[in-house]
């Protein structure tokens, strides 16, 4: 069944009942002050009119009320249970500053009923939720809230009436305008309800916009106040921040792992390259040890085959080998004094 249907029949059984009993007034409990609303019915085109008010046993004051609902705010607080009669009627006002405010064209009396508790009048409000549907329950309790109607001390059973009355009735049509109303989230909750967009599946969060409200995102709460007050809204929805989040946040650790692996990639290429040269400049390091080695060995065998040829020469070359020859200047020097005579001859 659709979300609209299902909001239609919950709207038809608990108004159904709620309907037979269109009165209601607050009821007041003894030595406790009861805030409570005075509904002065203005027929004329006043908007800011004044009235003298009466409570039953105290002296009477004068109150503004302005309109639409020129609804005059009492405190009341009642010594003993039974009835409290309150009247009024419209007087002139002059102000400080020598204004004048015009008489409430009106005349009038209500009563509140004082009793011990109101225990029967919340077993009455909460089988009105459990006979709406979850949606327009909710939506009724958030939008009375709004109006200031204390269903707590409100008793729709009190044939008296209540300027109550019409913010009830004002709450029942405004809920029923903003279930009516064709959302993108359908029969899911409003709040990180499944979704695509740009072909992509993913989680959004539902919202309401207005055209006094521009870009601000209404909750539930905002876009019921403004139908209150007599605004239209629209509901749309857009990715859920938690799922933009989320997503930000898996992205940013793909990025960090891909960067760690890289990291790791590059070090260890590193690493690998050290050990390349490491074992480079051993083999190196081994190929000139040999090649010392094979160098003292060469050298080696070749004084050993000096040794061995010394050794093993003829007795007679050995003989001339010690032998050493005289040097030419000691061979020459007899002859030269022969020589300088004969020339100087």
């Amino acid at each position: 069944m659709s979300r609209l249907w299902l909001s239609a029949l919950g709207v038809f059984l608990g108004w159904s009942v709620l309907t037979l009993a269109w009165a209601g007034q607050y009821r007041l409990l003894p030595g406790q002050a009861n805030r409570v609303p005075v509904g002065i019915d203005v027929r004329n085109h006043e908007t800011l009119c004044n009235v003298e008010i009466q409570v039953q046993g105290d002296p009477p004051f004068q109150q503004r009320v302005r309109a639409p609902d020129f609804i005059a705010w009492l405190v009341l607080t009642p010594v003993h249970a039974g009835e409290l009669t309150v009247s009024w009627r419209g007087v002139f006002h002059r102000t400080e500053q020598g204004e004048l405010i015009n008489a409430c064209p009106t005349m009038g009396s209500t009563r509140f009923r004082i009793g011990a508790n109101h225990a029967d009048i919340v077993a009455d409000w909460q089988k009105q939720w459990q006979a709406m549907s979850p949606p327009m329950a909710a939506c009724m309790q958030e939008a009375l809230r709004l109006l200031e109607v204390a269903t707590s001390a409100f008793d729709r059973q009190d044939p008296v009436g209540s300027p109550h009355d019409r913010a009830v009735e004002r709450a029942r049509q405004s809920c029923e305008s903003l279930l009516a109303l064709k959302t993108p989230w359908g029969p899911q909750p409003r709040i990180g309800h499944a979704c695509t967009l740009n072909g992509r599946a993913t989680r959004c969060d539902g919202y309401y916009t207005s055209a006094l409200a521009g870009a601000t995102r209404l909750d539930d709460r905002q876009a019921i106040a403004r139908i209150l007050q007599g605004e239209s809204v629209r509901a749309a929805h857009a990715e859920s921040r938690a799922t933009i989040a989320a997503r930000q946040r898996a992205e940013q650790a793909a990025r960090a792992k891909a960067e760690a692996e890289e990291a790791a990639r590059v070090e260890a290429f590193k690493l690998a390259l050290a050990e390349q040269k490491k074992r480079e400049q051993l083999q190196e390091q081994e190929r000139q040890r040999q090649a010392e080695e094979e160098r003292q060995r060469k050298i080696k065998a070749a004084e050993q085959r000096e040794r061995e040829y010394l050794e093993n020469r003829p007795w007679l070359v050995r003989k001339l080998s010690r032998v050493q020859p005289k040097p030419l200047e000691e061979e020459a020097a007899p002859d030269a004094p022969a020589g300088g005579a004969a020339s100087n001859k």
